[in-house]
C-alpha cells in the first residue's frame, strides 16, 4: 500500500486517496515546478541569438578601449608600458573572477549568472566615459573585468546545454564570432564618433553608448532557461557517472539555509553548531568539484593552449593601432586610417578562422581520431610565419595581407579548443572547468604580457613590433608542439565506455 497514502504535517491519521484520484495528486517536485517561473526563452536558436549579441557587446565594450588607445596614449600623456599595464590590469580581475563566479553558475541559474554580469559591465564601461586620468580608467577597466568574468564560463556551458556534441564545434565557433562583430563595432563606432565630435569628446561618448544594448540583453537573459527540455546527452560514461556523484555536491555553498534566524544571545551556539558545520561542508562540495574538474588531462592541455593564445592575441590587438599609427613604426597612419586597417585585418581575418575552424574540426573529427586539437595544431603552426612576416614588412599592403592570415591562423583554433575542453567535461561542473581554463590561461597568459610587452617596447624606444615579435613567435611555436601531443590526451578522454547506455558516439 505504499504511495497510497497522503499523510499531513499535524500527524494525523492518514487519509486514503482513492485510486481513480492517484493521479492526479502532484509530487512535491511537481508542485514546486508547478510554481516556479515560467521561462520565456528555452528553445536553442533564440537562445544562441541572445547569447551571440552578447558576445558581441562584451568585445564591443572590451575593444573600445584597444580602439581608443592611441587618444588615450595622448590625452593622458601615457607610454606604452601605461597602456600594457592598463590591459594587464583589466584581464588580472577578469580572471580572479571567473572562476569563483564559474562555481556559482555550476549551482544556481546561469542565465542570471550571465543577466547580472552583463549589468555590471555596462554600468562600468559606461563610467569609463568619464574618467578623468590614469587611475579611474584602471578603476573602470577593473570593473568592468569584474562583469565580463561571468560571462564566459556561465555563457559557454549555457550554450553548451542547448547543443549536442556533434554540433558543438560549429556552434561554438559561430557564438565566438560575435566577438569580431564587436571587434568590428568598437573600431567602427570609435572612428565615426572621433570624426564627428573630435577624438577628445568621441571616445567620451562612444563608452556612454555602450552601456545601453547591454542594459536591454541583460534584461532578455534573466528569462532564458537554465537548459532545454530534452538537454543532449553526455559524451561519455565517464560524465555520465561524475554528474551522477556531483548530484549531492550541487548545493549553493550552504551557509544559509530558509529558516535558520539566529538571535544575539546564541549567536556563539549559532557559529558553532550551525554555521561552522555547512562551512565545511561546502568547502567539501568545492574541493570535490575542483578535484574532479583537475583529473581531466584535456583541461590542463586547453588551459596551457589559451595561455600560449593569450600571449600572443591580447599584446598584438592592445597594441595594433599604436604601431600603425606610432611614429618609429613605418606607416605614420592617420587616425581614422588606422582604425580601418586594423578592423579589416581583426574582422576579416578572426571572422573567417573562427567560422571555418569549427566547420573544419567538425568535418576532421569524424575522421580522425583527435581531429579537433589538430585543428587547433595546424592553426597554431601556420600562424607562425604569418605573424613574423606581419611585423616585419614595411609595406601596408604586405602588412594587410599577412595581418589576415596571421589572424585567420590565430582564431582557428578559438572554436575547437573551447568544444573540446567541452567535450571531455561533465554537464554538472562545465562552468567550474572553463573558469579553471580561463583562470590558468589567463594567469599564465595576457595577466602579464601587454605589460611585458609595453616595457620592452618602451625600453626598446617605443619600437613595439619588435616586442610583439620577441613575445609572440616562440609562444605560437610551442603552442603547435603542446597541440600535437595534446591529440592523444583527447582522444584518450572522449572515448566512450563500449558499456555505456547512455553515451552519445564520440566525435573525435
Amino acid at each position: 500500500m505504499r504511495g497510497y497514502f497522503l499523510v499531513s504535517k499535524n500527524r494525523t491519521p492518514a487519509v486514503p486517496v482513492p485510486p481513480a484520484r492517484q493521479s492526479k495528486v502532484k509530487s512535491p517536485v511537481e508542485v514546486k515546478r508547478a510554481g516556479a517561473p515560467r521561462r520565456l526563452i528555452s528553445t536553442a536558436l533564440p537562445v544562441f541569438w541572445l547569447l551571440f549579441a552578447i558576445n558581441t557587446v562584451n568585445f564591443f565594450d572590451r575593444f573600445l578601449a584597444v580602439a581608443v588607445a592611441p587618444t588615450l596614449k595622448n590625452v593622458f600623456h601615457l607610454t606604452d608600458g601605461n597602456i600594457g599595464a592598463l590591459s594587464s590590469a583589466f584581464i588580472l580581475i577578469y580572471t580572479l573572477s571567473a572562476l569563483p563566479l564559474g562555481l556559482l553558475a555550476d549551482r544556481v541559474s546561469r542565465a542570471h549568472v550571465v543577466s547580472i554580469g552583463v549589468a555590471i559591465w555596462s554600468v562600468a564601461s559606461g563610467a569609463t566615459g568619464l574618467a578623468t586620468g590614469l587611475p579611474l580608467l584602471f578603476v573602470s577597466r577593473a570593473a568592468v573585468g569584474i562583469g565580463e568574468a561571468s560571462y564566459y564560463p556561465a555563457g559557454t556551458a549555457l550554450l553548451s546545454a542547448y547543443y549536442s556534441l556533434e554540433r558543438r564545434a560549429r556552434i561554438v565557433s559561430r557564438w565566438a564570432s560575435g566577438q569580431l562583430v564587436g571587434v568590428a563595432l568598437a573600431f567602427g563606432v570609435a572612428a565615426g564618433l572621433s570624426a564627428l565630435l573630435g577624438p577628445t569628446v568621441g571616445w567620451r561618448v562612444a563608452f556612454l553608448i555602450s552601456a545601453i544594448p547591454g542594459f536591454i540583453l541583460a534584461v532578455l537573459m534573466w528569462f532564458v532557461a537554465n537548459s532545454p527540455m530534452q538537454a543532449p546527452a553526455e559524451s561519455s560514461s565517464y560524465a555520465a557517472k561524475v554528474n551522477q556523484e556531483l548530484k549531492g555536491h550541487q548545493r549553493l555553498f550552504p551557509l544559509f539555509i530558509q529558516g535558520d534566524k539566529p538571535v544575539l544571545a546564541g549567536f556563539i551556539t549559532y557559529l558553532r553548531t550551525q554555521l561552522w558545520p555547512r562551512v565545511r561542508l561546502a568547502a567539501h562540495d568545492l574541493w570535490h568539484i575542483l578535484r574532479e574538474v583537475a583529473r581531466i588531462r584535456t583541461v590542463w592541455v586547453v588551459s596551457i593552449l589559451q595561455a600560449l593564445s593569450f600571449i600572443v592575441i591580447t599584446p598584438a590587438v592592445t597594441f595594433l593601432p599604436i604601431y600603425l599609427r606610432s611614429t618609429t613604426g613605418p606607416f605614420h597612419l592617420t587616425e581614422t586610417l588606422t582604425d580601418a586597417i586594423a578592423g579589416l585585418v581583426i574582422i576579416v581575418g578572426g571572422l573567417t578562422g573562427q567560422i571555418s575552424g569549427g566547420n573544419v574540426a567538425d568535418w576532421l573529427g569524424k575522421r580522425i581520431q583527435g581531429g579537433r586539437i589538430l585543428t587547433a595544431t595546424v592553426g597554431f603552426g601556420l600562424a607562425v610565419p604569418a605573424y613574423a612576416l606581419m611585423l616585419l614588412t614595411h609595406s601596408l599592403v604586405l602588412f594587410a595581407l599577412f595581418g589576415i592570415l596571421a589572424v585567420l591562423a590565430i582564431n582557428l583554433p578559438i572554436g575547437p579548443v573551447l568544444a573540446c575542453a567541452q567535450d571531455v567535461t561533465p554537464t554538472a561542473i562545465r562552468a567550474t572547468a572553463l573558469a579553471l581554463t580561463l583562470l590558468v590561461g589567463h594567469l599564465c597568459g595576457d595577466v602579464w604580457s601587454p605589460w611585458a610587452v609595453g616595457m620592452v617596447s618602451t625600453a626598446l624606444g617605443e619600437h613595439v613590433s619588435t616586442s610583439l615579435l620577441i613575445f609572440g613567435a616562440p609562444a605560437l611555436t610551442l603552442a603547435a608542439i603542446v597541440g600535437f601531443f595534446g591529440v592523444r590526451v583527447y582522444t584518450a578522454e572522449i572515448r566512450p565506455d563500449s558499456d555505456s547506455n547512455d553515451a552519445v558516439t564520440a566525435v573525435h
